[in-house]
């Protein structure tokens, strides 16, 4: 929307601060402190708008489906971190 804020600054906040307190109690290898990565976030932030509700769907099966592609869950299962 036109009126909404500005999105890359309010993903930056949400990402500085989530990672100033998951930093405190995830420890990182010394090869990622000393290039600044985090352990938890892509380096660059994509905005997508979602369009229509063709879109909307295949962001919710995104979301169902990255689990299992990334081995976080057998097929079948329902991971502990989806809400939806």
């Amino acid at each position: 929307p036109k009126h909404a804020m500005d999105y890359p600054k309010i993903i930056k906040a949400i990402k500085y601060n989530f990672s100033r307190y998951f930093n405190r109690e995830e420890e990182q290898s010394y090869s990622r402190y000393k290039r600044r990565l985090k352990p938890i976030w892509q380096k660059r932030y994509y905005e997508h708008t979602i369009r229509n509700e063709k879109d909307y769907v295949r962001c919710l099966e995104y979301m169902r489906d990255n689990p299992l592609k990334h081995g976080y869950i057998a097929n079948g299962e329902v991971w502990e971190y989806m809400s939806l």
